[in-house]
């Protein structure tokens, strides 16, 4: 493929939103990107005061990162069409709209309404967790898509962490419900910035109408062997990810009498060592095989599952270097989306399948390991399972990205 077939004909041509402005462009993802996870996480700081003024128990309190888990699952084919019937652009500033809302409205009234407003919340997430690998693939050029995905991924990690750090001092101030409802603020923000790149690029779309007016040809999604070997990596990525963010601080607790404070800490580690690892991919893509990168991250991987289970008492060294495998996994699986989608649509469609494939298996990954914990009693079996899923990224995440380097483009 010399040419990503339908970019605009072939021609060597620039987007709307290049000529709008990469680096405007840059700055949508990245604030984009913060609202993809911190307002899911928002209200676990402060969890003890929502079960509390809610009157639920702590199940039920879950359910508020579940929802939104199972919507990224099931509701993903919706993103493809809404960018059809929208544009991209478009569809973007429609999901940051749909998170402030549902952000704020969080907050507002009882626990069956917070449900409502989580269900709304996974929705709008799901459109930009589909649609930002398509917006990548067209508007940023093939050797920037593995830098740019970083930055999305690192993002996605600074916004966790942040909202972790500082939703509990600010509850102190204004309130647990006005704290939840505040991230709403910096969402106002990305979706001006989303706005001006609209604008941006409706104009530039007005001045080149026979470049960007031609609609492509909409064809039948169909996978094959590299998509089914992606979704199978992402779902092993995803499955690792949120059974270790779930359990880590119970096993900590249970096996070192750690207490919450502290074995909290590990999960701390483990998301702020995500950001080294995303950011070491498109190094290490610079003199690496993309299949030897996956390797690499698959192996630390298996580190953390493996240290928890042998030697619990260095559970550091296992959270920084399982870290900075889960930032560095998304990042490379994103990067070969990006790299082989073709055009913006079958990239969107490709984005919508994996992450589909991929989340509703690891909406199962919290309650499996839960299971296995209350069967055995103990944490060696549920490590074991973990252990399996980091083994499943480093097999499939090295076969996919072995049949991907045939098929990007020169």
């Amino acid at each position: 493929m010399s040419s990503a077939p339908g970019d605009h004909g072939g021609r060597a041509q620039r987007t709307p939103t290049q000529r709008a402005g990469l680096p405007l462009l840059l700055v949508g993802i990245a604030l984009l990107a913060f609202q993809l996870r911190s307002p899911l996480v928002a209200p676990a700081p402060v969890a003890e005061q929502a079960q509390a003024a809610w009157d639920i128990a702590p199940a039920a309190f879950g359910l508020l990162t579940t929802v939104p888990l199972l919507c990224f699952g099931l509701a993903t084919p919706a993103a493809p069409w809404l960018s059809r019937r929208l544009g991209l652009e478009r569809a973007i500033v429609v999901c940051i709209g749909g998170i402030v809302v549902a952000t704020v409205l969080r907050s507002v009234d009882g626990f069956g309404f917070a449900l409502a407003a989580v269900v709304l919340l996974g929705l709008a997430i799901t459109i930009g967790n589909v649609l930002v690998p398509a917006i990548i693939r067209r508007d940023v050029p093939q050797r920037g898509r593995a830098a740019v995905t970083s930055v999305y991924s690192v993002a996605i990690n600074v916004g966790t962490v942040i909202t972790s750090l500082i939703t509990v001092p600010l509850a102190g101030l204004v309130g647990w419900r006005a704290a939840i409802a505040a991230w709403s603020v910096l969402g106002l923000v990305a979706a001006a910035v989303w706005l001006l790149l609209l604008r941006r690029a409706r104009a530039a779309a007005a001045a080149e109408p026979l470049a960007s007016g031609v609609p492509a040809p909409v064809e039948r999604f169909r996978p094959d062997a590299l998509v089914l070997l992606i979704a199978a990596a992402f779902a092993a990525q995803s499955c690792s990810y949120y059974g270790i963010t779930t359990w880590l601080p119970t096993l900590l607790a249970d096996e070192r009498g750690y207490s919450p404070a502290v074995a909290g800490s590990a999960s701390a580690v483990f998301q702020l060592a995500g950001i080294a690892g995303a950011i070491g991919v498109p190094v290490l893509a610079l003199r690496l095989r993309p299949r030897t990168v996956i390797g690499i991250i698959g192996v630390l991987w298996t580190t953390l599952p493996i240290v928890l289970l042998v030697a619990p008492e260095h559970f550091l060294i296992g959270s920084v270097l399982g870290g900075i495998a889960q930032g560095g996994g998304f990042t490379a699986i994103f990067t070969i989306i990006a790299e082989v989608g073709g055009d913006a649509r079958r990239t969107t469609a490709l984005s919508a399948f994996v992450q589909t494939c991929g989340y509703l298996v690891a909406a199962a990954a919290p309650p499996a390991v839960g299971a296995v914990h209350q069967i055995t009693g103990g944490w060696s079996a549920p490590m074991l399972v973990v252990l399996g899923t980091t083994a499943a990224f480093l097999v499939f995440g090295v076969l996919a990205a072995t049949l991907a380097a045939r098929r990007v483009p020169a």
